[in-house]
């Protein structure tokens, strides 16, 4: 899956970047910015079409910040948020509080870049709204008992990840593609680490990421800039930040395999008329290949074009009995620094369409190949040499790439996207929330101008950096039909089967 905006993506900054005190006017209407002395950034975006206000406080954490002995803290903590506070004794008063100011949607979530917590109330009450997150996210009780309680909460959410076909291929994937640090792409964490975790564990986790210079408030509706920050100023000024900020841990290599890896997944809710597979890269990284991801923008768009050069590579071979070009993709979210490349397509697990006599993709035998009716592991490798020999070369070709499309044209779609993806203060402030935890905030108020600057050869230079002649993971899911016929072919053909037991770094 990929947006235009790129709503996957992270950077801890513990340094101011822009240093004011008076509002600074943006390149989008309505929307301001300000940061207080002690390195908080405040968003807001006005929007007086409904009497209400959009509230979200967001912290640079989750699954990027992690290390095997805090896996999983970042999560529990999340939890932990909503039980109660220096003003507001237990989760019912907590709970009760937001009631009383008619809140709608209050949630808190903890993904790989970003933990955020968030609602939405009368705008009369936003300053009421700002000192209710002051003091959940600045004084949480971390009450012991509490604790274990909602450790069996998180430790129920970890077990059901355990045995969700979803999270156990992608967990292989992962594990594949980041084999030094897998865990910073699993917000969920590690069993163990959440059953031995003690309250002074997770106040270790606030003293050095629930800080005002790694944190940001977004407050978007029927409100005045200049009194929010105000009431900012007045609520969040006196929070401090530690002496020594932590470390951050550097990115893992973009070339994490020797030669392509083949993983097969038997998924118990697999049609057995279908083959999933996809082959999947290591991207620009948020943090420091800014420049790379707008090149990855335009490419995405491209590639994702159903009249374009990667479906019409694939549709145009029968033998993998792709039925159209709905059924193949390519994606690239950008991250903070777990950028991944996706190629992706659905085919017919049996093909009654002849090979063509001189096709040759080097797998198998070529008498196999040109009898046509290649069974789902020939399918599968089929799959992995078109792309490699004839759709990536083919995309790194400057005249058939943009064949379909003109650079300007593709750009002005990615423009007219975020200008819609942007329609009213709630989306622009969650869209800002995504941007600032992957690259800062500048990267989302310069983005239009920066992929206007995109040229053909940037893209071209993109792929041959990241996709051509480079390594990465087949991953092909099956039905467990098509796992019991063509298991052993499977194996034979270098394919690791990928199960519960060996897909998660936890176990």
């Amino acid at each position: 899956m990929f947006t235009n905006l790129k709503k996957t993506i992270s950077l801890i900054v513990f340094t101011s970047v822009l240093a004011f005190v008076f509002s600074e006017s943006t390149n989008i209407p309505g929307l301001y910015r300000y940061k207080l002395d002690n390195g908080l950034e405040l968003f807001v975006a006005e929007n007086n079409s409904a009497p209400l206000a959009y509230i979200e406080i967001a912290v640079r954490a989750g699954a990027v910040t992690q290390t095997p002995q805090n896996a999983g803290l970042f999560h529990l903590y999340e939890h932990m948020m909503f039980k109660g506070n220096e003003k507001y004794a237990d989760q019912d008063a907590f709970t009760n509080a937001a009631n009383e100011m008619g809140r709608i949607d209050e949630n808190g979530t903890t993904g790989v870049d970003r933990v955020n917590y968030y609602f939405t109330i009368p705008a009369s009450l936003v300053r009421r709204g700002l000192e209710f997150w002051s003091y959940a996210i600045r004084t949480p009780k971390l009450d012991e008992t509490e604790l274990e309680n909602e450790k069996a909460v998180v430790l129920s959410e970890i077990n059901a990840d355990f045995t969700d076909p979803s999270h156990i291929r992608s967990a292989a994937l992962f594990k594949t593609m980041f084999p030094k640090s897998p865990w910073r792409l699993s917000p969920s964490g590690d069993p163990a680490v959440i059953k031995s975790a003690t309250p002074e564990n997770l106040r270790e986790i606030q003293n050095n990421y629930y800080i005002p210079s790694n944190s940001a408030i977004f407050v978007g509706g029927d409100v005045e800039h200049d009194e929010v920050f105000q009431y900012v100023k007045e609520i969040y000024s006196d929070w401090k930040n530690p002496a020594e900020p932590v470390a951050f841990e550097e990115p893992e290599s973009k070339t994490p395999l020797m030669r392509d890896k083949k993983l097969v997944f038997v998924n118990a809710g697999a049609d057995d008329n279908m083959i999933q597979v996809g082959y999947y890269l290591r991207g620009p990284d948020g943090e420091i290949d800014a420049d790379d991801t707008y090149s990855a923008d335009v490419w995405t768009n491209l590639a994702g074009d159903p009249n374009g050069v990667l479906a019409g590579t694939f549709v145009s071979e029968p033998a993998l009995g792709i039925p159209d070009s709905d059924y193949i993709g390519a994606s690239y979210p950008t991250r903070r620094v777990t950028g991944l490349i996706g190629f992706y397509a659905a085919m017919l697990s049996d093909s009654s369409e002849p090979v063509a006599e001189d096709s040759n993709y080097g797998f198998g035998s070529i008498e196999t190949v040109r009898t046509g009716n290649l069974n789902p592991v020939e399918k599968s490798d089929l799959f992995l040499s078109v792309l490699k020999k004839k759709a990536i070369p083919a995309m790194a070709n400057k005249e058939k790439f943009f064949k379909e499309k003109s650079i300007s044209f593709v750009i002005q779609q990615l423009e007219d996207s975020r200008t819609y993806e942007l329609e009213s203060a709630k989306a622009i402030l969650a869209s800002l929330s995504f941007f600032w935890s992957s690259c800062g905030s500048d990267y989302f108020f310069s983005y239009d101008k920066n992929i206007a600057k995109v040229t053909e050869d940037d893209v071209v230079n993109f792929i041959q950096k990241y996709i051509q002649n480079k390594n990465g993971a087949l991953v092909v899911s099956v039905s467990p039909g098509v796992w019991k016929n063509y298991k052993n072919a499977f194996l034979n053909h270098g394919y690791e089967e990928i199960t519960a037991e060996n897909a998660f770094w936890q176990k």
